[in-house]
């Protein structure tokens, strides 16, 4: 690389580092205007943007480099990931396609990306894939993850277990691998097993709503409706936005505690919330016929 365009980088970089991101921008700028060929201007300008939070600059500056060379694979790779970051998992598609399938690293992008727009079944193809090449050691386990969740989603149950338990060599201090591991196991009937993880869960993270709800479910199973009812009543403390189901289960997990008047109250909660909540309409129906008797 010519020694005045690294110079330039190199400033450029320090006055990121300082903070100085306009003047960052400004050689960067200066660079392409230059050096139009110069990737690594673009892709620090785009960095630059995405910072101040300009995502529509950095896009248009990464196209504007893919433009002037459409075979340059590094690029296609970084505006991919770009996109990816921005959940734009469709224009990461669009770009991947073009990348070889041979290259272990795109089967992965392709599986994360299939997965968010809630395509399993070519999810599950591409991590397959990417796990049977051994490449990009740094990131099997969180493939294995993946392809666990995807299993589950899939409602393949006993495959996503045994993929989950693969990834916990890296996972084991994961709130969510304990909390998948225990929606497997409830989903095969192994009410035991799945309070054992989502203890491990709540052990991790205390903050976690939809650990608490799953603990709730967990024990409702298992008969112990007062623990449920504590559950569901720390789901509901601990939840940004909370529905009428969420009520239904702590009346139901009250009801079955013998706590008619609680579960009647929280019934009723559930229907303001939702008129047409059948399962809250039955429930109370059920619970004032236990209360007049």
């Amino acid at each position: 690389m010519d020694h005045k365009v690294q110079h330039k980088l190199n400033t450029a970089k320090e006055f990121e580092t300082e903070g100085k991101y306009l003047h960052a921008i400004q050689i960067y700028h200066s660079l392409i205007s230059e050096y139009p060929d110069n990737v690594e201007a673009y892709i620090n300008l785009a960095d630059m943007y995405q910072v101040n939070g300009q995502t529509k600059s950095a896009e248009k500056i990464l196209k504007s480099i893919l433009s002037k060379q459409p075979e340059n694979s590094e690029i296609k790779l970084y505006l991919t990931q770009f996109f990816m970051q921005n959940r734009n998992w469709e224009k990461a598609l669009d770009l991947l396609s073009d990348l070889s399938s041979k290259d272990p690293f795109v089967a992965y992008l392709n599986g994360y990306c299939h997965f968010k727009l809630a395509d399993y079944e070519h999810a599950k193809l591409f991590f397959l894939s990417f796990i049977a090449s051994h490449e990009e050691p740094e990131l099997i386990y969180e493939a294995y993850f993946l392809l666990s969740k995807t299993e589950f989603e899939l409602q393949q149950y006993e495959n996503s277990l045994k993929y989950v338990k693969k990834s916990e060599v890296m996972y084991n201090n994961h709130w969510e691998l304990y909390l998948l591991k225990a929606k497997n196991y409830y989903r095969i009937g192994m009410f035991t097993h799945a309070s054992d993880a989502i203890l491990k869960g709540i052990k991790l993270n205390r903050e976690e709503s939809i650990l608490f709800e799953w603990a709730g479910k967990i024990n409702m199973k298992l008969d112990n409706f007062v623990k449920a009812r504590n559950y569901f009543q720390k789901q509901i403390e601990l939840k940004d936005k909370i529905t009428s189901g969420d009520y239904t289960f702590l009346a139901e997990a009250c009801m079955k505690s013998g706590k008619l008047t609680e579960a009647l109250d929280f019934y009723d909660t559930a229907i303001k919330m939702d008129p047409q909540n059948v399962s809250a309409l039955k429930g109370k129906e059920y619970a004032n016929q236990l209360f007049n008797k």
